[in-house]
């Protein structure tokens, strides 16, 4: 039985109205780069999961679509590792009264300006130790214009809540990266470097 490491990329929605969403832009380039990385040292053994926004293909849209496929990845006893380089809407969005949905009553611009309530939602990747402590998981921490300190510290504190065992942190302002590991030091590279690293890192586990 040959294991598998399952790489998840792309952006989410998280609908509102008809017509108007909010999403958390992302292509799915790092993913891709991974990816094939994997294939060529591990052929058959990696599984690459684009959200609609990096693959027009895909099924997966919202938050909820990934959650449920990376349900189905932990749930297949092959999978000892996954690298979660999606970037999820970390917010849900209401206007008014009206819940929030792909088909809410679309809102008209004649009416004026709109007040929307922001509300955090549930951290997918905490609960994926929950489900599988068994896995090797790495995570993904977007800054703009943090210090190196900052960036370090946040990368941190995401592998304190969801028990990663790698957070690689990229700073979209200065361009600065980071690979934090559970267990070792934090290490700061050029992008392709550190993406390198951790491949080697990952690929004893294939």
């Amino acid at each position: 039985m040959k294991k598998q490491i399952h790489i998840f990329g792309g952006g989410t929605l998280q609908h509102v109205r008809s017509h108007l969403a909010l999403c958390a832009p992302a292509y799915g380039n790092t993913a891709r780069l991974l990816a094939q990385a994997f294939e060529e040292s591990r052929p058959g053994q990696v599984g690459l999961h684009l959200t609609k926004m990096a693959d027009p293909a895909s099924n997966m849209v919202t938050n909820d679509d990934v959650a449920a496929r990376v349900a189905k990845v932990l749930d297949d006893e092959r999978t000892t590792a996954i690298i979660f380089n999606v970037a999820l809407c970390d917010f849900s969005g209401q206007i008014a009264d009206e819940p929030s949905g792909k088909y809410a009553s679309r809102l008209k611009s004649r009416n004026g300006e709109e007040v929307m309530h922001l509300t955090p939602v549930p951290k997918l990747l905490s609960a994926i130790k929950v489900i599988r402590p068994d896995i090797t998981l790495v995570g993904f921490k977007t800054t703009a214009g943090a210090s190196l300190e900052e960036q370090r510290d946040l990368a941190w504190a995401q592998i304190k809540e969801s028990k990663a065992d790698y957070v690689f942190a990229n700073d979209t302002v200065t361009r600065v990266n980071q690979l934090a590991r559970a267990v070792g030091a934090t290490e700061r590279a050029a992008r392709e470097v550190l993406l390198a690293k951790l491949v080697s890192s990952l690929e004893g586990l294939l």
